[in-house]
């Protein structure tokens, strides 16, 4: 799982890529926001982008195509240990997840994927495995391009050594109504009430992989739009880096 075998390498060009050298973590629990912040400052600053959790959501995809139950620690181990798994960019900031070869974007957001892969993430085996491709992804791409790593514990124990850590955060309620607005946006047919116990079920599950660092700021986007949230997230990251950092320039 070499993230130097998947990508190819080119000289760091400051302009093109204003921020080469950093490295951004984006932590929080589930329907927070922070895979929607992520991109976009992907696409602000044309950073390479990385959501750890569909790392952990590729696993448990691999498990339940075989029949397997979450619960199956030997499946999920085996899947871990042999997963094929690569992260590209399809252009217009959009990502595409692949596992053993076939696209699977769309069906590791399932809400029975999504549980799954909370239930092998607490296994610590298999964070082991999956950490070390993170932890090569982020520092492969640091200085290239630099990265912003998407998930629950980068800033922890991804890049503990980043240089913005953000910790974005809401309200069960904000994070439920999102997620349930998410599910019927898909065709699902859950209530509200039913999609804010699996959120809490979720943040329980989640609690001990969901870290916050000293350095960290936190964003609690409760009541802001995406936009606000995003204003906020740049302010952190100048303020941080002690210098105004321009977008990039638009195009491929």
């Amino acid at each position: 799982m070499s993230a130097k075998s998947h990508h190819p390498t080119y000289p760091a060009n400051l302009q093109r890529n204003p921020l080469a050298g950093t490295i951004i973590t984006v932590d929080g629990p589930t329907a927070s926001g922070k895979g929607t912040l992520a991109k976009t400052l992907a696409q602000r600053w044309r950073l390479k982008f990385l959501d750890t959790g569909a790392i952990y959501r590729a696993v448990a995809y691999s498990v339940l195509a075989q029949g397997k139950a979450a619960e199956d620690t030997a499946a999920a181990i085996a899947a871990a240990k042999n997963l094929q798994f690569d992260f590209k960019h399809k252009g217009n900031n959009q990502f595409g997840v692949w596992v053993n070869g076939a696209e699977v974007t769309e069906a590791i957001r399932s809400l029975e994927v999504g549980q799954a892969a909370s239930i092998i993430a607490i296994n610590p085996t298999i964070r082991t495995l999956l950490k070390n491709y993170q932890v090569e992804y982020a520092h492969h791409w640091q200085n290239l391009v630099g990265v912003v790593l998407d998930g629950r514990d980068t800033g922890a124990r991804i890049a503990p050594s980043a240089q913005v850590k953000i910790f974005l955060t809401a309200s069960l309620e904000e994070r439920a109504r999102r997620r349930w607005l998410e599910v019927q946006s898909k065709g699902g047919n859950s209530t509200l009430e039913h999609v804010q116990a699996e959120v809490a079920a979720r943040d329980a599950r989640d609690a001990p992989n969901t870290l916050t660092c000293p350095d960290a700021v936190t964003i609690d986007a409760t009541h802001l739009t995406p936009s606000q949230t995003l204003e906020k997230a740049i302010k952190t990251v100048e303020t941080k880096l002690g210098r105004h950092v321009p977008p990039a320039p638009a195009g491929e």
